[in-house]
């Protein structure tokens, strides 16, 4: 029995708390040119089954004569369909079709073999009953999976545990979602029929695998680990705190300590990440907040983190096998709740590693002060009881039914709730401080307090990063207020889930550069620890202050500082003459002459939407609906891009305030387009996040673009970047309907005469460009 037990280029997706929508991206797998005429029939066992709720979707996955019918359905599928097929989707088929010897062969050639380390399981264990057909699965899986991980050092007993961490319950959950959608059709198309075959064999293959992997993983870590899975502690100001601990068993010294304060209650999870930290040589503790798990206080994101966090920082710097060190790390959430600690800097916190880490004003639910809908259902996820609420996600078409309906309603985005059905007071709540004030200044250092963060800091991101813009927010406010701070920036093409773990070989359709794969944040991190604190070798990646992974020169590149990354930007104008092609020139020529394009956009007209980040990623031909389009000319040498963009818009509105935003685009010679980023701000508070600035209707003002987000990808000679300048009106975020009310409180009644924009040529536009000369 063999076990892969590295995991440098393996997907993170198994951890992911949005573990839904990650799987139901793995389920797609055909391009619109694969797409073809041919249907299947839909399994009889399907279409008269009773699935009314998930244990109809259950008594169906544990029917034999529907895994018979998927394996028809499967044998029905031509060779060409599975070898088009993506890698994760093939591995299913190939073992639904019991083709486990070719299965094996193809996941040791191909990359990311790790990632299906629960079909390497199955498939070997399949190949040895047919020799020795006497046994059962259970048996020999058992057997061969202890004497493997018996052998194993601990960061490696640690990593396939990790690989083997699939939820059973959430493969049935997506399948029911797939059932759902498929059960009253008669005929499903090939892609369809695809999917209804992966997740139906993924369910099958994990209740084989999972239970039985979890089982003997749990009895080797108790055989190394001391694990007291929850410690209820109380604060100073008598808060109760469910605590996990995980120490080294055999150890005779005092330790430093590891640490996560998180709001996502999971006792398998909080037990796995504090066996990683024992793994490394410290105590491992993760703490929840109050209300959580066995805590009798009520349950309340964000607000008493900080505090809470440092209460636990403090039991943990007296407890007899602590040696007074803490450091604290982890992503999302997590990452907040270290800056929030930071505000009181308790003695004991040495570092500190944020990945992706949130902010409720410049991250979620508000981006530059806008807020954004999808974050809607978060409260509930983490509130509706004391671990996590995993349904909220889990029907992801009811969320987007929802945005979709409060949009084309014009109703105010207050009423958002009203629409779901439930009340969201923690969601109303954030709608009522729009702007960086007191509520939030009490949560996280504000000001002078990151004067006293003197303790090195790493910060992790991604460019697709939904995080990207707080986590940056953050490392540029501590440099900002404290000269000396000793804050370090990786960052390379990832989003939320692998700027925090690892990569996928492939971001939408953009497949990364290999040493982008090189990126494990959490190895990364443990190593960077124990240089911070034990002077080990700094992580290979961290060379300079600013570490970033230039897209398509597979190469990291190495910076001193952020702020010295956009100081050298080329300046662009706005060129008011278009080409043939109706598009503006984005010029380095300043304008003499003050002029204008003109925009106008009815806000209540729902039946079209303006600065949608288009997907996937990469398309082969330019395709903006509206806006304005602006464009360099071919470059004659290769360039690389890296930074943010920066300077200031010259506008003018018939409004008093107007939400701007913008995309930013690669195109190449060949005419395919690369959308780099998008942008979206409030123009009342770009001067200043925490006051509401009206504009004077019809009067020419300058906007600053603030905290756009950093991207980095070399741009070969020929091509031209674009920027489509707009307003910001689509699902994805509140409309502001420039009444110069509160916009959380606006309707399409208050849209009125349509809203007319003009974008001057004297705007500058700083994009960070320099020419390309490979080392």
């Amino acid at each position: 029995m063999s076990i892969n037990r590295k995991r440098k280029h393996s997907s993170s997706t198994i951890i992911s708390y949005m573990f839904f929508t990650i799987l139901l991206l793995l389920l797609s797998s055909y391009s619109e040119a694969d797409e073809q005429q041919v249907t299947f029939v839909t399994p009889t066992s399907l279409t008269k089954a009773k699935i009314k709720n998930n244990q109809g979707a259950l008594t169906l996955l544990n029917s034999e004569d529907f895994h018979q019918d998927i394996a028809t359905l499967a044998k029905q599928l031509s060779i060409k369909d599975i070898e088009q097929s993506k890698m994760s989707n093939k591995v299913a088929l190939l073992s639904t079709l019991k083709k486990h010897r070719q299965l094996l062969t193809m996941i040791t050639e191909g990359k990311n073999s790790t990632k299906y380390s629960h079909y390497t399981l199955h498939s070997e264990t399949q190949l040895k009953l047919q020799q020795e057909k006497q046994r059962l699965f259970s048996e020999t899986l058992t057997n061969d999976l202890s004497h493997a991980i018996a052998k194993m050092s601990d960061e490696d007993l640690y990593q396939a545990s990790y690989l083997l961490g699939w939820s059973v319950s959430r493969a049935q959950k997506s399948a029911y979602i797939l059932f759902k959608q498929y059960q009253n059709k008669t005929s499903l198309n090939k892609d369809e029929a695809i999917q209804l075959i992966v997740s139906s064999q993924f369910y099958r293959v994990l209740t084989r695998v999972i239970p039985i992997s979890q089982k003997v993983f749990y009895e080797e870590n108790t055989k190394r680990y001391i694990i007291e899975p929850e410690t209820l502690i109380t604060t100073p100001e008598g808060v109760e705190l469910a605590v996990t601990i995980v120490r080294k068993k055999g150890s005779k010294k005092k330790l430093p300590t590891a640490f996560q304060f998180t709001i996502y209650a999971e006792e398998a999870y909080h037990i796995k990440t504090a066996i990683h930290a024992a793994a490394h040589g410290y105590v491992g503790v993760v703490a929840t907040s109050r209300g959580k798990r066995s805590s009798s206080n009520n349950i309340v994101p964000y607000v008493y983190a900080g505090k809470d966090a440092t209460s636990v920082i403090d039991w943990i710097s007296k407890q007899s096998w602590s040696d007074g060190t803490v450091v604290m790390y982890g992503g999302s959430y997590n990452g907040y709740t270290q800056w929030a600690a930071a505000k009181y800097m308790h003695p004991a916190l040495k570092a500190m590693a944020p990945y992706a880490a949130a902010s409720l004003i410049t991250g979620l639910p508000y981006e530059n002060n806008i807020v954004l809908t999808g974050n809607y259902p978060w409260a509930h996820h983490v509130t509706n009881n004391k671990t996590m609420d995993n349904s909220v996600y889990a029907d992801w078409q009811k969320n987007q039914n929802l945005v979709n309906s409060l949009f084309k309603s014009g109703r105010a985005i207050k009423d958002i709730d009203q629409l779901d059905g439930k009340d969201n007071p923690f969601f109303q709540q954030w709608l009522q401080h729009p702007s960086f004030d007191e509520y939030y200044q009490s949560m996280v250092p504000y000001q002078k307090e990151y004067a006293n963060i003197n303790i090195p800091v790493l910060s992790v991101t991604g460019y697709f990063d939904g995080g990207q813009i707080s986590a940056i927010d953050y490392l540029t406010r501590h440099y900002k207020y404290n000269k000396n701070a000793d804050h370090t920036l990786l960052i390379g093409p990832y989003d939320h889930i692998t700027a925090q773990h690892t990569p996928r070989s492939h971001y939408s359709n953009y497949q990364l550069d290999d040493v982008a794969l090189e990126k494990n944040t959490e190895e990364i991190v443990f190593e960077w620890f124990n240089h911070v604190l034990f002077n080990a070798p700094k992580p290979v990646l961290l060379k300079d202050k600013v570490n970033y992974q230039l897209m398509g020169s597979n190469t990291w590149q190495h910076r001193a500082s952020f702020e010295t990354m956009n100081s050298g930007a080329e300046v662009y104008y706005l060129n008011t003459k278009t080409n043939e092609d109706s598009q503006f020139e984005l010029s380095k020529n300043q304008p003499t002459e003050l002029d204008f394009v003109q925009q106008t956009v009815d806000m209540s007209d729902r039946s079209t939407q303006h600065n949608v980040a288009p997907w996937p990623v990469i398309q082969k031909q330019f395709n903006e609906p509206n806006g304005l389009v602006y464009m360099t000319p071919k470059f004659k040498v290769d360039h690389a891009l890296a930074g943010a963009i920066t300077g200031h818009f010259s506008i003018a509105v018939n409004k008093k305030d107007v939400d701007i935003g913008y995309n930013f685009y690669e195109i190449d010679e060949d005419g395919n387009t690369f959308h780099l980023n998008n942008y979206r701000s409030r123009a009342s508070y770009a001067d200043d996040m925490s006051k509401r600035q009206l504009l004077t209707p019809n009067k020419k003002t300058i906007v600053p673009i603030v905290n756009a987000r950093m991207t980095a990808k070399l741009i070969k000679k020929g091509s031209r970047l674009a920027i489509v300048l707009n307003v910001n009106k689509n699902v994805d975020a509140q409309v502001n309907m420039g009444s110069g009310k509160d916009v959380s409180s606006e309707t399409i009644a208050d849209a009125g005469e349509p809203l007319i924009l003009k974008w001057f040529n004297d705007s500058e536009i700083n994009i960070p460009l320099t020419p390309w000369h490979e080392k």
